[in-house]
């Protein structure tokens, strides 16, 4: 009876071994707990670093020879090895045993966006191969960054009176985009920016994208040559959709030109139906020599010219000159002022050709019936004169006759 009961309870215990050997685990396993990063979002240009902490969870079994590999690709590189080694890593092991961790530069010129990490574990136990993935997401946070460049002036050289159409580029150097994008022109006096095109709307301007506003201003007659800045806001809103702006200044040079202004030597009404002799005053209001003059005259109803062309080899800043042109107002000229223009071809002191024009008030005036009888005055006297010699004619050869007879 005692072998029997040794038997027994020898059979309980190997039973009981059995049973455990079978609910233990025969392969050892390790998981990615969780992560850290030293910077989130990570910005262009840093180092940031990624700790992992690993973990085995088989208590029964450890993890041998465990290998940890990063593989990364743009915009971020590995500073260091790429893989980090474990000799042995257990369940009941503390959290730093299985703590890891790897720096990552960032490329400066990095867009925003989110990138993948891939985390391969490899582990070994009784000369059995195991192996883990993971996938880290890191994301790169963005901001724009603008420069400002004027890429062209249609004319290049803008002078008093002229209109430009200025081209200015946005550069977006940062690594997040900008949305709803809003270009404004401000001008200082003695330059317009035309009203329909101050505000130009770019929308979406990408990470280290471009893009293009031209504005057209003008530098108006009797500005003074000189450089002018010209103040430009670009209102946006970063990814985030909080807004930004940023401000820019360029100079618009503008360059010494003659400029002219014209009035009447002597104010008069000009007479319906009749031809006058007018004298102007062309006076030179720019700030330089102009040369070559060519003057004629626009004329405009009811007034008309022959075609005279003047011509002034030079008129300095100040100066002026007196031209008398034939104005003919047409018979149905009414009364009233009517604006008529000089138009001067004239050169600069260095040859370039311009092309001015400068207004002039005329009157005009429509003839009263007294103004018709004072201008037939002429034809009364004429015909009184005549009257007057055929009757004293008469009377002499009256007179020669009656003497005849008499005689």
């Amino acid at each position: 009876m005692e072998t029997i009961g040794k038997s027994f309870v020898f059979g309980l215990i190997l039973l009981a071994m059995v049973s455990g050997i079978g609910f233990a685990s025969l392969n050892p396993k390790i998981q990615l707990q969780n992560y850290s990063i030293s910077e989130v979002p990570a910005t262009p240009g840093h180092v940031i670093s990624i700790t992992l902490h690993l973990k085995s969870i088989e208590p029964d079994n450890c993890a041998d020879r465990v290998a940890v590999q990063l593989a990364v690709s743009y915009p971020f590189s590995l500073q260091g090895s790429d893989t980090q080694y474990i000799d042995r890593l257990c369940s009941a092991d503390p959290v730093e045993n299985g703590t890891l961790a790897f720096l990552l530069p960032v490329d400066s010129l990095a867009p925003s966006g989110t990138y993948q990490v891939m985390v391969a574990t490899t582990y070994e136990k009784r000369f059995s191969k195991f192996s883990e993935s993971n996938t880290i997401n890191l994301r790169i946070g963005g901001q724009p960054s603008f420069t400002t460049s004027v890429a062209s002036s249609t004319p290049v050289d803008i002078y008093p009176g002229d209109s430009a159409q200025v081209t200015v580029t946005f550069q977006n150097n940062g690594n997040g985009r900008a949305e709803s994008a809003r270009a404004t022109l401000f001008a200082p006096e003695g330059i317009e920016v035309k009203w329909a095109g101050k505000t130009q709307e770019l929308g979406r301007i990408n990470a280290f994208g471009s893009s293009s506003a031209t504005f057209a201003v003008e530098a108006l007659k009797g500005t003074q040559p000189g450089n002018y800045p010209l103040t430009l806001q670009l209102d946006y809103l970063g990814e985030d959709k909080s807004p930004n702006n940023a401000t820019f200044q360029f100079i618009l040079p503008v360059k010494q030109k003659a400029e002219f202004a014209a009035s009447v030597a002597e104010s008069t009404a000009l007479m319906s139906g009749e031809g006058t002799l007018v004298s102007l005053i062309l006076r030179n209001t720019g700030t330089q020599e102009a040369h070559s003059l060519k003057v004629r005259i626009r004329p405009l109803f009811p007034f008309s010219t022959d075609g005279t062309v003047h011509y002034v080899d030079s008129l300095v800043a100040g100066g002026q000159a007196t031209l008398t042109y034939l104005i003919n107002t047409d018979t149905d000229a009414t009364d009233g002022r009517q604006l008529l223009s000089l138009i001067v071809d004239f050169e600069d002191p260095q040859g370039r050709k311009f092309s001015e024009t400068a207004d002039f008030p005329l009157l005009a005036k429509s003839k009263t019936i007294v103004d018709m009888l004072l201008g037939l005055w002429y034809v009364i006297v004429v015909a009184v004169a005549a009257v007057a010699f055929i009757v004293s004619k008469k009377m002499e050869k009256k007179e020669q006759l009656v003497k005849q007879f008499k005689q």
